[in-house]
């Protein structure tokens, strides 16, 4: 409904003027104050879309309320009752840009009117103000899209550094402003749109530009001239951000003294995101411009594949062992990209599947190995195929041990491999029927349990967050709370809010 406020130190007036308009049946609310001072309070704190206030009145007169709404609250209008219609009145309500101007003699239908009239000028101007702000939200979207083509066409040299400046100039790309900072992430979730809310925001202090190069992989071009980007600065942040990455596949670069260095930059890091995985023990990997690209020896593991299928071929655990351990090896000796040696485990996984009795369903085989993010991990899954299934156990009754470990012990660093421990399963044969029988690959879970257990206590406890994160197995806070938003949509404190009021 639209808001009016009634200001009129006289009571009987402003209480007429309340009981024999019928202001509700035409959509208006109406408040009262019985001087200008307090219509000045009142109306910052209900913020009214109409005042009509009387001229005379203690304290604040209507003219000086209405001047003072112009510079308060601009889209607030004003409409001046007065006992004299004399032309003094109507040029002082004109120099304060008042709507209306009435004598108090006026009948009710006149006043009606009048606020009538001011409410269809008021409804004229929102919808214009909503056509605007959609135009401009419109061409805002348009400027970031064609701002992150035009930077990822440079980065990729489909445009020289000339032709960069000249359109980068019209889009308010700062050219002048260095050094810069360029970040390439492997993302795990497919939202993109939400991806680059979070990025954007979380790095917002460095006028980021974001956009997809590739499906599920992220560029970000950063302005460090104001505040650089440091190690410490980068290891605040990323927290906010790790339920959006998939392992360590983060490269950054900073600094960089200038665009024209930009392409060499991201050659570099989408060389080094290759190899990320390799590098377990750090969460992300920072290079400076002076680091060079080193050349690759030809990659060529197909003795040892033909070693592992030889030992399958033999039925000897430590023939099969051994042989992947060679492999493996092999495979981190040549510092093989990510793609190079999912490519070869992918073959293996074909023939591997073929030797075997049981039906081994390619298709999400292949999905669960894509979603691994360390080497370890992924032929832990692939050896699991040549582990027989146990005598007399099911799929289910393993799971249900497996779901009951984690139950009672989700508060502590749980990792697949202790509860694959906990139930006498290899990793790699727990990670293939866990996201069989669940739907979700065990991290998925974990985090799925904790936040799940994180509801519990805040619907009812009066924990706070920091001590709710701390209760459900999150030991940094930042990690806790953006899980939970992932995962529920909302924030903590939104939650509690929601569920409680």
């Amino acid at each position: 409904m639209t808001k009016i406020l009634l200001v009129d130190d006289e009571d009987f007036i402003r209480q007429g003027m309340r009981c024999t308009i019928p202001w509700e049946e035409n959509d208006l609310e109406v408040l009262e104050a019985s001087n200008g001072q307090e219509a000045l309070e009142l109306a910052l704190e209900h913020r009214p879309d109409i005042v009509l206030a009387d001229i005379q009145m203690p304290l604040m007169g209507g003219l000086e309320l209405a001047k003072r709404l112009g510079v308060l609250l601009p889209q607030t209008k004003v409409i001046i009752l007065t006992a004299y219609g004399n032309t003094d009145n109507l040029m002082s309500a004109i120099d304060v840009k008042v709507s209306g101007f009435l004598v108090k003699s006026a009948d009710s239908k006149k006043i009606l009117d009048t606020v009538l009239k001011v409410k269809r000028e008021l409804d004229v101007q929102k919808t214009q103000a909503q056509k605007l702000n959609q135009i401009q939200g419109i061409f805002n979207e348009n400027q970031t899209l064609i701002k992150s083509t035009l930077v990822s066409r440079f980065l990729n040299n489909q445009i020289s550094f000339s032709h960069f400046s000249k359109k980068g100039a019209q889009l308010d790309i700062k050219l002048q402003h260095s050094p810069l900072g360029l970040a390439i992430i492997k993302c795990n979730c497919s939202d993109e749109k939400y991806i680059l809310g979070q990025f954007l925001q979380h790095f917002q202090e460095y006028s980021p530009i974001c956009f997809f190069s590739q499906p599920k992989t992220l560029t970000i071009l950063l302005d460090a001239s104001q505040k650089p980007l440091t190690a410490p600065l980068l290891e605040q942040i990323l927290p906010n951000l790790t339920p959006l990455i998939l392992g360590n596949f983060i490269a950054v670069m900073c600094p960089i003294q200038s665009y024209e260095e930009l392409p060499m930059a991201f050659k570099i890091l989408l060389d080094t995101l290759e190899h990320c995985f390799w590098n377990t023990a750090r969460p992300y990997t920072m290079l400076t411009p002076q680091v060079q690209i080193s050349p690759q020896s030809p990659l060529e593991p197909y003795n040892y594949e033909r070693a592992i299928i030889k030992a399958i071929m033999g039925k000897n655990p430590s023939d099969i062992s051994i042989a992947f351990s060679s492999y493996y090896q092999y495979m981190k000796t040549h510092q093989a990209t990510r793609q190079a040696f999912l490519d070869s485990v992918l073959r293996l996984l074909v023939l591997i599947s073929s030797m075997l009795e049981e039906d081994v369903d390619i298709k999400k085989m292949k999905e669960l190995i894509l979603e691994t993010e360390t080497p370890e991990e992924t032929l832990d899954l692939v050896s699991s195929l040549t582990t027989p299934i146990p005598h007399g156990s099911s799929f289910h009754s393993q799971i249900s041990s497996a779901l009951n470990y984690m139950q009672e012990h989700f508060t502590q660093d749980l990792y697949l491999e202790d509860v694959a421990k906990a139930v006498y399963l290899s990793p790699g044969y727990l990670c293939r029927i866990f996201k069989s029988e669940t739907g979700y690959s065990f991290k998925e879970y974990l985090h799925k349990l904790r936040i799940e257990k994180a509801q519990q206590l805040i619907r009812e406890t009066d924990h706070k967050y920091y001590e709710i994160a701390e209760l459900v197995g999150y030991k940094n806070y930042k990690y806790f709370s953006s899980y939970f938003s992932k995962i529920t949509g909302c924030s903590a404190k939104e939650y509690r809010i929601s569920t409680l009021g």
